[in-house]
């Protein structure tokens, strides 16, 4: 999986990824897929946070049953650590609660972007009204039982918040009624695709990713049947991505108190 972009590797300007400061709220199926394919990729700064320990529904996401138990963040950073010995790769067991709001906030600052991959996106929404303002966002999960994989993001003055798309979300869901189960790949690969165009504006490379972050378009899911392009998987499997128009070519689109006065 790590190496389905290594086709394009060198058009795009990989440097621009060794500065990335990469900060990952939440290494569930979605987060640590996200994650391999970061490191394989070129970025070298990471910071992981999750509170939780690795259990048996973690096996299928490549975690060995011999670390179930352990703490999820642990492994995870010392996971990447082996891939990639030069990296720099923290880790903090935290609660994503108000309590850690003050060191949550520094690691905010610290990143140049910020990823949350939560199967609840309401424990993350109190961050987002944090993050936004001052770092590119990215959200991604898969919902609707896995029939649907969804990745939106953020950039600061310039799109709604995730806690505005994720409204939006709800109120489109699945858009199409898809039966077959969506993979972990399709979905991590999406959200790469829009981290990658995020970090490589006006950088060799960032052609090839413009269509998935343009401020219009700021949604995306993965799915099943017709309607999506882009195709991300295997090629037995029929995923490919829908993007959403969020906001309108007038500039009109879901706001609220955090990310009131953007413009496209």
């Amino acid at each position: 999986m790590e190496g389905i972009f290594d086709a394009i590797r060198n058009s795009i300007d990989v440097t621009v990824l060794e500065r990335v400061r990469l900060l990952v709220l939440g290494v569930g199926r979605v987060g640590f897929a996200f994650l391999s394919l970061a490191i394989h990729h070129g970025v070298r700064q990471i910071w992981v946070v999750d509170f939780e320990k690795v259990s048996a529904r973690n096996f299928a996401s490549g975690f060995p049953e011999s670390e179930v138990g352990s703490d999820k963040a642990a492994y995870v950073a010392a996971e990447l650590k082996r891939r990639r010995g030069d990296a720099d790769v923290w880790y903090s067991k935290l609660k994503l609660q108000r309590d850690n709001v003050n060191t949550l906030v520094s690691a905010i600052e610290w990143s140049t972007h910020v990823c949350y991959f939560l199967d609840s996106f309401n424990v993350a929404s109190e961050l987002v009204k944090l993050s936004y303002s001052l770092r590119p966002n990215i959200y991604a999960a898969l919902l609707d039982r896995g029939q649907v994989g969804e990745a939106a993001w953020s950039i600061p003055g310039q799109t709604p918040c995730l806690n505005c798309t994720a409204r939006l979300s709800e109120k489109l869901g699945a858009r199409g009624g898809q039966t077959l189960l969506v993979d972990v790949v399709s979905t991590a690969s999406l959200a790469f695709r829009q981290f990658l165009g995020l970090c490589l504006v006006g950088s060799r490379g960032f052609e090839l990713f413009q269509p998935l972050v343009h401020p219009r378009y700021c949604l995306g899911y993965v799915i099943n049947g017709p309607g999506g392009f882009l195709n991300m998987s295997e090629p037995d499997t029929p995923c490919g991505v829908r993007l959403v128009e969020v906001v309108s070519e007038q500039g009109i689109g879901p706001s609220c108190s955090t990310c009131i006065g953007y413009r496209p």
